[in-house]
């Protein structure tokens, strides 16, 4: 027997719409669908603005762009976390200060944040990690306290919470997959 891989589930209307996203001339990009998207994620999540793109590796590289990360800043982040996480700083010339995760959530440890801020610390880079959400009060106030800006790593936090707030719209910004 054969397993199917990456066989796309279907439930029915998928051909229709790529036929209308091709009739208008747009199968990828900016098109109308993309715009839906957005618009719905933008009233999903109450985030100001969606931006949809290609993976949420793309969507951190965009953030360290807004951020202006430069050669030298130090990007606070969980020591356990896909590379992209760092690498979306480091192509920037960041260096990622890795923090210990909980033992109980796998997530960044609130609790040492703040002794891996130095006079470099630009931001905080927490990642949700299989859904459970880091303790993003205590992560916002120390980022408050120290001028940091926070960028969340929802990629596997879609749909997921933080006391009723959506998974990567707690933060200054917030990157989805």
């Amino acid at each position: 027997m054969k397993i199917p891989y990456n066989k796309p589930f279907m439930t029915g209307k998928e051909l229709w719409y790529v036929s209308q996203a091709h009739a208008k001339g747009h199968l990828s990009g900016d098109g109308s669908f993309t715009k839906l998207c957005n618009a719905w994620l933008e009233r999903r999540t109450g985030s100001h603005t969606a931006l949809l793109t290609n993976s949420c590796t793309a969507a951190l590289e965009m953030a360290a762009i807004l951020i202006d990360v430069k050669p030298g800043d130090e990007i606070i982040m969980p020591s356990f976390t896909f590379v992209s996480t760092a690498n979306a700083f480091v192509l920037r010339g960041g260096i990622p200060v890795f923090v210990d995760v909980r033992a109980d959530t796998l997530n960044i440890d609130e609790t040492r944040i703040e002794a891996a801020i130095t006079p470099k610390s630009k931001a905080i880079c927490v990642v949700h990690y299989a859904g459970v959400a880091c303790e993003m009060d205590a992560i916002m106030a120390i980022a408050s306290k120290h001028n940091l800006l926070v960028i969340e790593d929802a990629a596997q936090g879609v749909m997921a919470s933080y006391k009723g707030r959506p998974l990567g719209s707690i933060g200054h910004f917030g990157a989805l997959s």
